[in-house]
């Protein structure tokens, strides 16, 4: 009996501790930094730079908790990158998450960690599940680099009116 227990509590032991931790795999990291930028600026004036990008209805907002969400965007009259004429999905919706976070405080300057997801649901009928899909990052980054151009415009309209030569 004394055996027993022991080979059990053994098995037990040694099950937990033979599971290694599986590694990040290279694409999921690059995938979820993909979707994260840091800026260096105040935190309201990177939040009034993406609200002044985004196109969309926003859904909810909280700028305490740092999240804009925008409603539920048709495929068919969302934002399709250059290179396509119609969405890869056209049965599809997708919303807009967009969260920040503030960055520790240098001597120089705040930052600001941006962090876009793109939530892609396609639909095959009115029956079956919906499927949810990743986003190829065009958009994202195409709001990224909208976020960047209206901070740096901002910083040369300041820039301009504390230098009025």
């Amino acid at each position: 009996m004394k055996l027993l227990s022991l080979i059990i509590a053994g098995l037990l032991v040694s099950g937990c501790g033979s599971q290694v931790l599986q590694p990040e795999t290279p694409e999921a990291i690059i995938e979820r930094s993909s979707q994260q930028r840091i800026f260096y600026a105040p935190y309201d004036e990177v939040w009034k730079a993406a609200h002044s990008v985004i196109k969309y209805t926003i859904a909810a907002e909280n700028q305490d908790f740092g999240v804009i969400e925008t409603d539920y965007i048709k495929a068919v009259d969302g934002w399709l990158p250059p290179f396509r004429t119609r969405p890869q999905y056209p049965s599809s919706r997708y919303k807009i998450v967009i969260s920040f976070a503030r960055g520790k405080k240098s001597e120089a300057q705040e930052n600001v960690r941006v962090t876009i997801e793109k939530k892609i649901e396609v639909f095959k009928d009115f029956i079956s599940e919906v499927k949810t899909v990743n986003s190829d990052g065009f958009e994202e980054k195409t709001i990224f680099y909208r976020i960047e151009r209206e901070l740096v415009i901002a910083k040369a309209l300041r820039k301009a009116s504390e230098n009025p030569n």
